[in-house]
């Protein structure tokens, strides 16, 4: 995994031990971060995820919630999209503003399927899945979806006011 950076441009793969690096960033605005189908590697984003939320002034349960709702969507992406082969690209763009932090993951898997994006639709207390995106529905303000050369464009939003 790369640490954050403030280009849009992919970067090539570094070893995992630059990802402390990902804390050192002061309030960036935007940042770009190439991940692959690896839940190691979205177990090591998480505490820096919940560093960039903090920095973008959000409370401590807030900084939870987006970024326990960013790694499900990570995690689906895995799971979901590419069927749990190791090593395919995730991109993660985050970008803040004075209103929100908007989160968009890219990958190059199977199309989401429409049922997925419809909050109304929980998962049932016995099932083996399907609170993931329960969660992302409920501790994000906006969802949106969509699928654009062959790629998955998941953007998840969280307002600051």
């Amino acid at each position: 995994m790369n640490p954050p950076t403030s280009t849009q441009t992919p970067t090539p793969p570094e070893p995992a031990a630059a990802a402390p690096q990902a804390a050192a960033l002061a309030h960036p605005d935007r940042l770009h971060l190439r991940l692959h189908s690896d839940p190691a590697e979205v177990a090591e984003l998480q505490p820096h995820l919940l560093d960039l939320c903090a920095q973008a002034g959000l409370d401590a349960m807030a900084a939870f919630k987006l970024t326990t709702a960013i790694v499900e969507a990570l995690n689906n992406c895995i799971e979901h999209a590419y069927g749990g082969e190791p090593g395919l690209p995730i991109d993660l763009e985050w970008t803040r503003s004075d209103e929100a932090v908007a989160v968009a993951i890219h990958d190059e898997g199977q199309a989401l399927p429409a049922r997925a994006l419809d909050p109304a639709t929980p998962a049932s207390a016995d099932a083996d899945g399907g609170r993931g995106w329960q969660i992302i529905h409920e501790w994000t303000h906006a969802v949106s979806y969509r699928r654009t050369d062959n790629r998955n464009v998941l953007t998840l939003t969280y307002y600051l006011t």
